[in-house]
């Protein structure tokens, strides 16, 4: 068998490879409408708004998040990983029980909503209704947790992706309507309320699975073994992230809060393709849990072709980082510059953490995430306050570096320990030569051209014209990989129903 392919000819493995190539295709094509509709939105939005006004959409979805982490119980992620068929009763107790939690969810932040004054401030006099109205957006997602879960666990991609775009051109169009009619941060929760009740309606209009009356809890034993432990990683992974909406909140106000949001999403911009395969991946390894050969096979493929993708652009993003964010969202967001510098790091190793993660929780290894998952919120928290309090609002980004290198040792030894053969030097050490000589002469070139949008451009298109280049020079066979890939994505996508 050749070493890039990793599904034999059996019939079983011959359908999933083709039904998890379809699903990249649908996922792609989705992720990357998603990110153009998401990214046109955002610049119009930072153009029409102030970073302070993004601070409080940001905090006001904090609050309606912490509540919402903690009314699940992993039962999504159970669902994916199970390997027998789900009943109808375990499928509508599911679904009662998310609606139970959810409404205690909604109820708590009701009622607690005005103490967020006493934490943040710096928030409008409207404060607690912006709260209470994102909560509703809550209760209408919690309704399609079953449905949307069916199709992903039946690598229904392609139905997922439509509900994602429409979803995402509502909230875009919904909420530069009410910005430009002076509604500030109430825009982004008038849009997310309608961004949640679409999206739940077109999932149900898709989907022919309705619930039921019954309600038998007993059923769920066996998917909350595997759910509370992955839920309990959600948590870890959602207190490690509240270090920004949290803590510099507090310390460095909302403005601040703005500001590193909008460096790590514009340096996020890079994982429109890894989330695509994300998605796709957890269910797809999920299939391959018993053949560690075929599941490293699985990884090492996908080590390359994410990173011969990400790794220039996230080098090319780093490289003319400011020249960028004067011509696509204006001055007014330079101050977000450093910790954007800082949170390109994480792109830049994304593309070979994210199969071996999928791979790790494909093997059911929910405890070991868990534990990675409180060692990130230690690292978060233990590096991150000292360096806000320190260096500013940007010094929350300064630990991303370091948390890089500790979890890509710590996954590929829970991956050795499995008995999972990855190759990651081998799978990478071109694509990340090449990436970094094209960032540095990039900007080595910033320093003589007259700043302006035609020398921007014309960089980025020569950054990625040398990339490919260079690719086609010495390693032509990872284009050939990439080219067959494609193909074989697009020709199972076109044969998908």
């Amino acid at each position: 068998m050749n070493d890039h392919s990793f599904l034999d000819n059996s019939t079983g493995l011959v359908e999933l490879r083709r039904k998890s190539l379809a699903s990249i295709g649908s996922m792609l094509r989705r992720q990357f409408i998603v990110y153009g509709i998401l990214f046109s939105g955002n610049i119009v939005l930072a153009w029409i708004l102030d970073p302070q006004v993004f601070g409080f959409y940001a905090i006001t979805a904090f609050v309606v998040q912490f509540f919402s982490t903690f009314s699940d119980v992993g039962i999504g992620a159970a669902l994916i990983q199970k390997k027998e068929p789900l009943t109808k009763e375990e499928l509508s107790a599911i679904f009662w029980l998310q609606q139970i939690l959810v409404a205690v969810a909604i109820l708590l932040i009701c009622a607690t909503a005005s103490l967020a004054f006493h934490i943040y401030p710096s928030l409008p006099l409207d404060g607690t209704w912006l709260i209470r109205g994102m909560a509703l957006s809550l209760f209408f997602s919690s309704l399609r947790t079953v449905p949307a879960i069916l199709m992903e666990r039946s690598l229904d991609f392609s139905r997922i992706a439509w509900v994602d775009i429409a979803e995402s051109l509502i909230f875009q169009v919904v909420a530069i309507c009410f910005a430009l009619t002076g509604m500030g941060v109430w825009s982004f929760i008038i849009a997310a309320i309608t961004r949640s009740f679409s999206g739940t309606t077109l999932v149900y209009i898709l989907s022919s699975w309705r619930p039921t009356l019954s309600c038998r809890f007993g059923t769920l034993k066996d998917l909350l073994r595997f759910g509370l432990p992955y839920q309990a990683n959600n948590i870890v992974l959602f207190i490690k992230d509240s270090v920004t909406p949290l803590f510099v909140g507090i310390h460095s106000g909302a403005a601040a809060v703005g500001f590193v949001n909008w460096g790590r999403d514009f340096a996020f911009s890079p994982m429109v393709f890894s989330r695509s395969f994300g998605r796709v991946a957890f269910p797809a390894f999920s299939r391959l849990q018993r053949d560690p050969v075929m599941l490293g096979r699985a990884v090492d493929r996908s080590i390359r072709m994410i990173t011969l993708i990400m790794f220039p652009v996230t080098a090319i993003l780093f490289a003319l980082g400011p020249e960028l964010t004067r011509l696509i969202f204006s001055d007014k967001w330079l101050p977000g510059i450093v910790a954007f510098y800082f949170f390109c790091t994480s792109p830049f190793v994304v593309g070979i953490m994210l199969p071996l993660y999928s791979a790790i929780l494909a093997l059911g290894e929910a405890k070991t995430l868990l534990k990675m998952s409180v060692l990130l919120l230690l690292l978060e928290w233990g590096m991150g306050v000292p360096f806000v309090i320190l260096f500013g609002f940007s010094g929350v980004a300064f630990s991303q570096p370091v948390i890089a290198v500790i979890f890509f040792v710590v996954y590929k030894r829970v991956l050795d320990v499995s008995g999972v053969p990855v190759h990651i030097l081998r799978n990478i050490r071109f694509q990340c030569a090449a990436a970094i000589l094209v960032g540095a002469a990039l900007k080595s070139a910033t320093c003589i051209l007259e700043p302006g949008p035609f020398s921007v451009i014309a960089l980025s298109a020569s950054g990625c014209i040398a990339y490919l280049l260079l690719v086609l020079a010495v390693q032509r066979c990872l284009v050939s990989e990439l080219y067959a890939f494609i193909r074989e994505i697009l020709g199972a996508t076109r044969a998908s129903p």
